[in-house]
């Protein structure tokens, strides 16, 4: 900011932006916080500034014989690439450091350039490259985490950053990356960068919408954050899940509805904050009332944490009825609460295991029971159950007809719910990992009333994935741990296929 540019945007826009339109309260323009208008125009306003010196610069590049590639990091303050628009800067790339799946599609999705590379990690500098350390740990890990997005929505190039001296004195590190990157050029190969098949097609609901595509519930560059967490794992859990994803805002909903193409709704986030919408809900309530159509309608909602949270009418959770959950805010503790008993069998838990053997959630889900004698795959209780992350309060099930799948003393963790032709889920936290994808994953096809289509090339164990590629004719499974895993693949003809993966392994098979 400087007087010039508050002088220019007070021509342009008819208003004078004052101190406390930067200082907001003392958040500085979070991306947490519920965006105001004057924080909205400043964001056009500079991108305006910043997109047309950005044309210049990759003009220039271009009159030199070169291309003009944009480093998604540091700062790219005012490009806004999920804005719209951005596709006639005339850059032939953006290149963006990866730290996990989220941040890759972070960077794979970007429209309007001609292709777009990721940096893995680790970068090649003193903090990882020291004496006694293994950096190849890291860079295993980076890229066990990238693949999945990849796989999803690919980036066509790969590299690394920093001093190749020190690298080089890491043979075992130097190896790993061959492997990598041999590995991503077969990728490629393979499917001629065609992006693995989506079954469903899921829209994340915010105050953002498109603009922050990848970007919800982030602090830091993929770190992790005990306020964010619960909330981050939905967008790595599908950075590498078989679905389209897009992201669209509450203003998208008020003005255009919901799409027809649109199979499940993922909004939710902490109270007052951008990803749960705060006063949008008491302030428009033609925003619940549509969505509460649509799913009554026959579509599907599934919230996390405290979503379309605002104390209003009555009720805390304004769409407390398609979810079959509120919570107690101290303003109905006279009125009776009603807490069924936990169902423990469901389509969403069927991967939890209390014991009754390592297939058996794969064979509830209508798979064919392998040949007698074969073992192998991994069940969710194996590795932990679900992880449900920082709790949510005083929650509680509004009618005798919600069906609570989990609850942890006397609040919801877990639960479902019939609404019309559509269906409801609450969660009330899902940090990353593979039970809790494998969860979200079920979920998804559940609300969307699409359990036939979930055996066909589903991996019996959470800890492996499998991606589809129609026009290449093949499809993979990938081992997303450091261990050899095993595990059971129904194909899209029935047949189930038995797969041992090496550590960080993938296999390829044809259709």
């Amino acid at each position: 900011v400087s007087p010039a540019a508050l002088d220019d945007f007070e021509k342009e826009y008819g208003y004078r932006l004052r101190p406390e339109d930067f200082v907001n309260e003392g958040s500085y323009n979070s991306a947490w916080r519920v965006p105001r208008k004057p924080q909205r125009d400043w964001i056009d306003f500079l991108s305006h500034f910043v997109r047309a010196n950005v044309k210049k610069l990759a003009s220039l590049s271009h009159e030199a014989g070169k291309e003009a590639m944009m480093f998604l990091g540091d700062q790219w303050i005012g490009t806004e690439p999920y804005k719209d628009g951005f596709e006639d800067l005339g850059l032939d790339a953006v290149v963006g450091s990866i730290g996990d799946g989220t941040t890759t599609r972070m960077i794979a999705d970007i429209p309007g350039v001609k292709y777009t590379e990721g940096r893995f990690l680790p970068y090649f500098f003193p903090d990882t490259f020291y004496e006694g350390n293994d950096p190849s740990i890291e860079a295993w890990d980076n890229w066990r985490k990238a693949r999945r997005a990849i796989l999803r929505s690919p980036i066509a190039r790969m590299g690394y950053g920093g001093y190749l001296s020190l690298a080089a004195k890491f043979p075992k590190f130097v190896d790993a990356v061959e492997h990598i990157s041999d590995e991503f050029r077969d990728i490629h190969d393979r499917t001629d960068g065609e992006a693995a098949r989506g079954v469903l097609n899921v829209a994340i609901l915010n105050c953002w919408g498109k603009m922050r595509s990848w970007m919800a519930y982030t602090v830091a560059h993929a770190l992790p954050n005990k306020q964010t967490y619960s909330y981050y794992g939905i967008l790595e859990s599908l950075s590498g899940m078989r679905v389209n994803v897009r992201f669209i805002s509450f203003d998208d909903v008020l003005e255009h509805g919901v799409a027809d193409d649109i199979d499940v709704i993922v909004t939710g986030g902490p109270v007052d904050t951008a990803f749960s919408g705060g006063s949008v809900w008491a302030e428009e309530p033609r925003l619940a009332a549509t969505l509460r159509a649509w799913v009554h309608g026959g579509g599907a909602l599934i919230g996390v944490g405290q979503p379309s949270a605002q104390q209003f009418q009555g009720r805390f959770f304004q769409l407390a009825d398609v979810l079959g959950v509120d919570e107690e805010r101290h303003q109905t503790l006279s009125v009776d609460k009603y807490f069924p008993a936990v169902t423990p069998e469901h389509f969403i838990t069927a991967d939890v295991h209390l014991g009754e053997g390592v297939l058996q959630g794969f064979l509830d889900a209508g798979y064919r029971k392998p040949l007698s004698g074969c073992g192998g795959g991994q069940a969710i209780g194996e590795l932990g159950g679900i992880d449900f992350g920082e709790p949510i309060a005083d929650t509680f099930p509004v009618n005798e007809d919600v069906t609570l799948l989990r609850a942890d003393g006397g609040q919801v963790q877990l639960a479902v719910n019939e609404y019309g032709k559509g269906r409801g889920v609450y969660v009330s936290g899902l940090p990353y990992s593979a039970a809790n994808a494998r969860l979200l994953e079920r979920a998804l096809f559940w609300a969307s009333h699409n359990e036939g289509k979930y055996a066909a090339y589903s991996s019996s164990n959470p800890e492996c994935e499998v991606a589809v590629f129609d026009k290449s004719g093949c499809y993979c499974v990938v081992n997303n741990t450091d261990r050899a895993q095993s595990t059971y693949v129904e194909r899209g003809d029935g047949r189930i296929e038995r797969i041992e993966l090496a550590p960080s392994g993938i296999a390829w098979r044809t259709i």
